[in-house]
Order: C-alpha cells, then sequence, then structure tokens
C-alpha cells in the first residue's frame, strides 16, 4: 500500500515552556522555534502521531 508522510523533526532540542519556545543546538547554530507555531501547522490534521524521545549515549563497558 503507498503513503505519504509528512513530518517535522526536531534534533538536539530543548523545550522551554516559559516562554514557549523550541530551541535546536547544533555545532554551527541555533534555531529557536514557536511550539505554538509548531501545532498550528497541524491543528485539525487527523491521524497524528506525537513522539518525543531523548537519546542518551551509555558510556562503554569496561574493557578486560
Amino acid at each position: 500500500m503507498a503513503f505519504q508522510e509528512l513530518r517535522e523533526q526536531f534534533t538536539n532540542a530543548t523545550i522551554d515552556c516559559s516562554d514557549g519556545t523550541l530551541t535546536e543546538f547544533h555545532r554551527d547554530e541555533v534555531r529557536t522555534y514557536s511550539i505554538e507555531e509548531i501545532l498550528k501547522r497541524w491543528n485539525g490534521v487527523p491521524n497524528i502521531t506525537l513522539t518525543i524521545e531523548r537519546r542518551i549515549d551509555l558510556p562503554p563497558t569496561e574493557e578486560r
């Protein structure tokens, strides 16, 4: 079955509820977005999936 996927992805980001922003931190730049504007783009869109996840690198096990 064919399908179309629409996605917005933000990486290495921090949510700040006090000012309603989502900020991405990258090596050469910092980008800040309005959470309200992000949500407005998806307002009324049926059947969405919303995922918020955090990745933490684990330290390697000690070598013998």
